[in-house]
């Protein structure tokens, strides 16, 4: 029997409620894990990691009904943005959100006036980095690894520019810093309380 992978995700966002607030179902790799009604500012939840992994977010409940209109001025709405991620208690980098896929699930009125409007221009049907949704539709995060701090070290490595390693090759390995336990500063610290 293999190890468990267990890894925790935890979502900041903002949202806004207009006749109920945005309700999201949460996946891995198509299998639906949680559902969450977004009326406070972040949830958590929990995925035991597979050889290759892909988390969605679908926001399910948002109708026509949800944006609140006086003539052609939105006045109320149900809004939805993601704000920021933390894995395992862990701060992630940004990029970890911008390089997600947005689908949204545009409403029939909003298609139809954007056909009229809009004659040379075609409603995305994905859309990169889309962290702010005003339509329902699924959030898709990039694909991780089963070791998911190997996978995110290895992207990390590659986004940042670290610099000097023509004169410290082992600054690579400063920069990840080390998973080994400091027993000895450890132990210092236990004689000293």
């Amino acid at each position: 029997m293999g190890t468990i992978s267990m890894i925790e995700f935890e979502l900041t966002y903002k949202s806004t409620r207009s006749v109920d607030w945005p309700r999201i179902n949460i996946l891995h790799n198509d299998m639906l894990i949680g559902q969450k009604t977004c009326d406070q500012n972040k949830f958590t939840f929990r995925i035991d990691a597979q050889e290759k992994n892909i988390i969605k977010l679908d926001w399910v409940n948002k109708t026509q009904k949800h944006t609140i209109t006086e003539g052609d001025k939105i006045i109320k709405d149900q809004t939805f943005e993601l704000c920021n991620v933390r894995v395992d208690g862990i701060q992630i980098e940004n990029w970890f959100l911008t390089e997600g896929l947005y689908s949204p699930r545009y409403f029939k009125g909003y298609i139809e006036r954007h056909a009229q409007s809009r004659i040379n221009t075609p409603l995305d049907k994905v859309i990169k980095s889309q962290l702010i949704w005003h339509f329902p539709g699924t959030f898709t995060f990039m694909e991780f690894d089963k070791d998911f701090w190997n996978w995110y070290f290895k992207l990390k490595q590659d986004k940042e520019v670290i610099k000097f390693l023509d004169k410290d090759p082992e600054r690579v390995h400063k920069f990840r810093g080390s998973l080994d336990p400091c027993d000895d500063l450890v132990q210092k610290i236990k004689e000293l309380i």
